[in-house]
């Protein structure tokens, strides 16, 4: 018999399990297979966050840095940087990461390494978790824990919400190859090694592996090819990831021959199973919809295309967390991922590349939505939730709000969503009492040029008053901002600085990031007209191009906003929530419990340390 596995791969964040395994679980199961789950991220994590395992790494680290300063404590580092070789500049680097980082947390280690299991129980336990003067110290050293970790393969680096690879090299495929067989620079590989044998040991024949973003390459690749040379199982890739970047995978024949069987592209919930049966009952690869394989006939890899039939919302099976230990998350409280819609229902903004290879917006229908709620709050204590739509529109979300109501729901939840007019104060209020506490909204910039040209579809001299007014529902806003969009000003981005600092009881705390010229966006189907003068390749599987923008340039506007963030995050240093890029779980629970003005107006005794990057 078939025996399925799907996996959650680093490097992703610790705090709530990603959707996409537990419904692929789920669909797999209606359609009469049989498989299991398992959460690789989170139990690597919890691994290396350990008394144990950072005291080794403290002292491989620290031996390193003995061994290295007798090549480069006098080297002429200018010189490297220029000139030197892969291997030169890649070791230079590391002791100059590894002097900088002991120079500056040396002292702090010994304590560190104690103080772990505190900092880690901290985040699971609610006596301690709700605590606002123990949880950002926890939250601090955990992140001090896990450069600490990384050190010994520096100068790769891993954090809570993030993965950044040696920076030396490009981050192309034979980089990457030669990274998976490293175990002086691959900090997953050993982790990864034992995974696989137990996995081999337990006989699976099709392995899953999903993938969601550029930060889960190198485990990914490191999995899959250890599990090829373990198992006859056969390997599957997928996610949105894996859509984003399927023809550049399909370039290099010896992924085919080494890590990967399949590739499994779009959306997954109809196609996944049909392999599955495919693979177990010997039919042709080539009447599997959605499915990049290797062609033997051919020797190429082909691709069946974005074959599969519409989705059905309604359909989908609830997603199956069976087999995930809520326990091993860094929360005490797990925020469950609901998917109310497929596809996002404006889907014209120009800077987006969210519709690529995805249906066009279909919808649950509410019945259905509080069908799956009352699912999940019946068989695993749900009460958290975050709907992981791009979008939902204010009148749905308004009958939504009233069903759940009505239903007596007992929930909170969050979600991002655009700043509609449809948002008025009276929907606010209503979406307050059926359990929104948080929004993610897209303010993007200030200039309003500058958002003609986005082509958001919404007006932005009202964005203020909507904000105001979910403030004034209870609801925290959290806004997102985009530095350096094509022909954007200096002064057009001192704009946008300036609502962020000036409008702080509305937005009490947002995300920035740096405009990036995506793939598969409508902007690159203008370049030369749209303020992108031209682009080039960022290395292989990357989802982004180097662009040469109408504006400030890419490198300018990178350390514009990082400036920016940190001088935001020292006017803001007792806040609770300032800066924020993927804890959003944790602000609903706080908010949840303690509501909109506690937080918001919450003074740390404590100076909250900025965010490492």
């Amino acid at each position: 018999m078939d025996k399925i596995l799907l996996i959650q791969p680093p490097q992703w964040y610790p705090i709530t399990p990603h959707l996409a395994v537990p419904l692929l679980s789920a669909q797999l199961k209606k359609a009469g297979l049989t498989c299991d789950i398992t959460d690789l991220n989170v139990k690597f994590y919890n691994r290396i966050l350990t008394k144990a395992h950072l005291a080794e790494a403290d002292r491989k680290a620290k031996a390193d840095l003995s061994a290295l300063a007798a090549d480069f404590e006098t080297a002429d580092v200018s010189a490297i940087e220029k000139s030197g070789s892969y291997g030169q500049k890649t070791r230079c680097l590391k002791y100059l990461t590894l002097k900088k980082f002991y120079k500056e947390y040396g002292e702090e280690i010994p304590a560190l390494v104690d103080g772990i299991g505190l900092a880690v129980k901290t985040m699971k336990d609610p006596a301690l978790f709700f605590d606002p003067e123990r949880l950002p110290k926890a939250k601090r050293d955990i992140k001090l824990a896990l450069r600490l970790a990384s050190m010994p393969f520096a100068p790769n680096e891993l954090d809570l919400d993030n993965y950044f690879p040696n920076p030396v090299v490009n981050w192309d495929w034979p980089n990457i190859k030669a990274q998976v067989v490293d175990g002086s620079l691959n900090m997953f590989r050993a982790f990864l090694s034992e995974a696989a044998d137990a996995i081999a040991d337990a006989g699976y024949t099709t392995v899953c592996i999903s993938v969601a973003d550029l930060s889960q390459v190198l485990p990914v690749f490191t999995l899959a090819g250890l599990l090829k040379e373990k198992t006859d199982a056969k390997i599957v890739l997928g996610g949105n990831y894996a859509t984003q970047i399927y023809e550049d995978i399909m370039k290099f024949p010896d992924i085919f021959e080494g890590y990967l069987d399949y590739i499994m592209i779009g959306d997954g919930e109809l196609s996944l199973p049909l392999l599955c049966k495919a693979v177990a009952e010997g039919l042709p690869m080539e009447n599997v919809p959605n499915l990049v394989y290797w062609d033997a006939a051919a020797d190429a890899a082909t691709c069946t295309g974005f074959s599969c039939p519409r989705i059905d919302m309604d359909a989908l099976a609830y997603p199956d967390f069976t087999g995930y230990d809520f326990g091993e998350y860094f929360t005490p409280e797990i925020v469950f991922p609901v998917q109310l819609s497929k596809g996002c229902y404006w889907g014209k903004c120009t800077f987006c590349d969210y519709a690529y290879g995805q249906q066009g917006y279909s919808p649950k229908h509410i019945p259905r939505i509080l069908d799956e709620l009352r699912f999940l709050i019946g068989t695993y204590g749900a009460s958290k939730f975050i709907f992981v739509d791009e979008a939902i529109p204010p009148a749905f979300y308004r009958k939504l709000s009233e069903a759940i109501i009505e239903a007596g729901l007992q929930i909170h939840f969050y979600s991002f969503a655009r700043l509609e007019n449809g948002y008025t104060p009276e929907v606010l209020q209503t979406m307050y009492r059926a359990g929104a506490r948080l929004f993610l909204w897209g303010y993007e910039c200030a200039a309003e040029r500058i958002m003609e040209k986005m082509n958001k579809g919404i007006d932005p001299a009202k964005r203020l008053q909507i904000l105001t007014d979910a403030r004034n529902a209870g609801i925290w806003n959290n806004g997102l901002f985009i530095f350096g969009y094509p022909t954007e000003t200096m002064d057009e981005i001192k704009m946008t600085m300036d609502v962020i600092r000036n409008n702080r009881r509305v937005i009490p705390s947002c995300t920035l990031s740096n405009f990036t010229l995506k793939k598969h966006s409508l902007l690159v189907e203008s370049v030369g007209s749209n303020g992108v003068l031209g682009y080039a390749p960022n290395g292989d599987f990357y989802t982004t191009f180097k662009d040469e923008v109408d504006g400030v340039e890419r490198l300018q506007r990178r350390s514009l906003r990082r400036q920016f963030q940190f001088d935001f995050l020292e006017e803001n240093a007792h806040c609770l929530w300032a800066v924020v890029f993927s804890d959003f779980d944790h602000l609903l629970l706080y908010l949840a419990k303690y509501g909109c003005d506690y937080v918001s107006g919450y003074r740390s005794e404590n100076r909250i340390c900025p965010e490492f990057r």
